[in-house]
């Protein structure tokens, strides 16, 4: 009896078993159907939704630093980026697709993805792009367009420069993307892997001395082990010739003299190196003009300053370079546009002269500001003078540290260091307010400093080349410093013949024709003025080249994206280059679940068979 009551109770538990078994696969297969209805899409970019996209606004970088090679891969970032939104575009039955790319900035339909990669408005560039403001035209156009459930998608190789963490504009971004009337999705779609084995070539500035082209010239490697010899082409009016310079470390400046026998007027060229993973960045434009005398005005209150200063603006040898002598008083008369320095040694401008002195800044021109004799309680660019100190008997002031990268006291091409530690003073000034230290005293009070204004350069010095103050009238600073000025307030006149892609500057005006005149490659006529190299615009001679951002490899983190997204929710999805597609419609999947499950609930609904007895 007790083993049929045991039998019974357990063949009620297989049962219920068998029912619940039943119950959670029909379940399972309706659950199965609705999902395959919804038509779920799954990505790291995408993530869930079934919900239907009307369009998409694709936020496109192509900066010339778009153009490295992805990552195990022969394609470049923004080919790999244009192909993933395309399969994507195509895996969301595509929705109306909107442009905006970096070079233009101009929001445009297009009308298949399948063009996506064909349209000029796609194509490579020498330009810089500006992420804040993408993003801000992208928001404007769904406030002016409406055009309902929106997703904003960003492709950026993230470059720091780009996207301009600095900038105080994310909080306007975040704030606006939060109040958009419409549901809008934020996606980025990062290719942010470093650069491998890729150098750039830059020329910092082009200049006709005499019957020779000196070019200043910069290499920079993403890769600083060891030491390369680097072929290198140069290219003058047509006329090419080619050497090897060697680069230990990330980067090496260093100048090259080219000979231009009796060729007279205006002349172009370029500079190349081998192609490698961005070949955006293996060559570099230049044009120049006349031979112009060198024009330096001392504006001094006398004494032997005037005359050190003559001598190291205008020394021996140089018949190239002048230098004018002024009173403060008759500063109003400095010629401006042949000036390429002006030294003040007395009381700080101010009135018109100190607008002028500005404006000349602002356009290129360099500044070299000593102290008055006497007392000042003028300011100019944000710096005044203040108190007048004197060394303690038998003691100097002295230099204790400056900057050896950068500035007037910067090494020379070769690694030559300036002697700074020869300088010796008994009397300076201090120097007050908001600006770069260059150098400073051994007390740490400041010796040079430098504001950079538009495109020139103003640098203050608190003592004297006179012996009563110290002795830097010796030459072993105080040339160079001044040479350096000279030759940085020179490159103004240069400055007319060179602009950066896709600049103001680079665009033609009423009237012009534009016409490409380097031999390094053909132009797409509708990026032209986005693309390097020598143009005639009119009567205009124009070198363009990438901006100096695009050569800075450093990549923006997800921490410091996160921190400009605050408060905003965004998607990150990071492209490792094989141009997959940024979701997939799993809807096929569900169905065939649906079906296993109910193959699985009918197989449990069949009856057990029952035996025959034998009769």
């Amino acid at each position: 009896m007790e083993f049929l009551l045991k039998a019974t109770r357990e063949s009620r538990g297989k049962k219920k078993l068998k029912y619940l078994l039943i119950l959670a696969c029909r379940t399972l297969a309706i659950a199965a159907l609705i999902f395959a209805i919804a038509r779920p899409l799954v990505g790291g970019f995408l993530g869930w939704g079934g919900a239907k996209i009307d369009t998409v606004i694709l936020v496109l970088d192509r900066s010339a630093s778009m153009e490295q090679q992805a990552k195990g891969s022969r394609v470049s970032k923004r080919v790999s980026a244009l192909a993933s939104v395309r399969k994507s575009l195509e895996g969301l039955n595509n929705p109306r697709l909107i442009l905006i790319d970096s070079a233009t900035g101009v929001a445009q339909d297009v009308p298949s993805p399948d063009v996506l990669e064909e349209l000029s408005s796609t194509a490579a560039t020498d330009t810089h792009a500006s992420i804040p403001s993408l993003i801000s035209s992208a928001i404007d156009y769904v406030l002016d367009k409406s055009p309902g459930r929106t997703e904003i998608w960003v492709a950026s190789d993230m470059q720091v420069s780009d996207w301009a963490p600095q900038q105080g504009r994310w909080e306007a971004i975040n704030t606006g993307l939060k109040d958009l009337p419409q549901k809008t999705t934020l996606r980025v779609l990062s290719l942010a892997s470093p650069p491998e084995n890729n150098m750039a070539i830059r020329v910092l500035a082009s200049r006709r001395k005499a019957n020779e082209l000196v070019l200043d010239l910069e290499l920079v490697r993403s890769e600083s082990e060891g030491a390369a010899a680097i072929p290198i082409t140069y290219s003058v009016n047509g006329t090419r010739t080619a050497d090897k310079v060697t680069i230990n470390g990330q980067s090496y400046r260093f100048q090259k003299r080219l000979p231009l026998g009796k060729l007279d007027g205006n002349g172009h060229g370029f500079v190349s190196i081998p192609s490698d993973t961005n070949v955006r960045d293996n060559v570099s434009f230049f044009a120049y003009g006349e031979d112009s005398p060198t024009q330096t005005y001392i504006v001094s209150e006398g004494g032997e300053t005037t005359d050190w200063l003559a001598l190291a603006s205008a020394p021996p040898g140089l018949d190239r370079s002048k230098s004018v002598r002024m009173t403060p008083g008759s500063a109003h008369e400095i010629d401006w546009q042949s000036a390429s320095l002006v030294v003040w040694q007395a009381p700080l401008p101010e009135g018109p002269v100190a607008q002028e002195l500005t404006r000349f800044i602002e356009s290129g021109g360099a500044a070299l500001i000593f102290p008055p004799r006497g007392e000042s309680d003028v300011a100019y660019l944000g710096i005044n003078w203040g108190d007048q100190s004197i060394s303690p008997r038998g003691q100097y002031f002295i230099i204790d540290e400056w900057d050896e990268a950068d500035g007037p006291l910067r090494n020379g091409l070769e690694g030559t260091r300036i002697p700074v530690p020869k300088l010796k003073s008994i009397k300076r000034r201090a120097i007050e307010g908001d600006a770069t230290l260059l150098a400073s005293w051994d007390d740490d009070q400041r010796f040079l400093v430098r504001r950079v204004i538009g495109d020139g350069t103003a640098v203050f010095i608190s003592t004297l080349p006179d012996y009563t103050w110290s002795n830097l009238a010796d030459a072993d600073v105080l040339l160079p410093v001044v040479q350096r000025m000279i030759a940085k307030g020179d490159t103004r006149f240069g400055s007319a013949f060179a602009a950066i892609a896709g600049s103001k500057k680079a665009q033609t005006t009423e009237g012009e024709i534009r016409s490409r005149l380097d031999t390094h490659a053909k132009s797409n006529s509708s990026n032209a003025p986005y693309e390097a190299g020598v143009w005639k615009l009119g009567d205009r001679l124009l070198a363009t080249n990438r901006p100096k951002s695009e050569d800075q490899w450093q990549i923006l983190t997800s921490n410091n994206l996160n921190s400009l997204f605050e408060g905003t929710s965004f998607k990150l999805f990071e492209d490792k280059g094989q141009s997959d597609s940024l979701a997939r419609e799993i809807w096929r999947a569900f169905l065939i679940a649906m079906l296993v499950f109910l193959i699985t609930e009918a197989i449990l609904c069949l009856q057990p068979k029952v035996k025959k007895s034998k009769s």
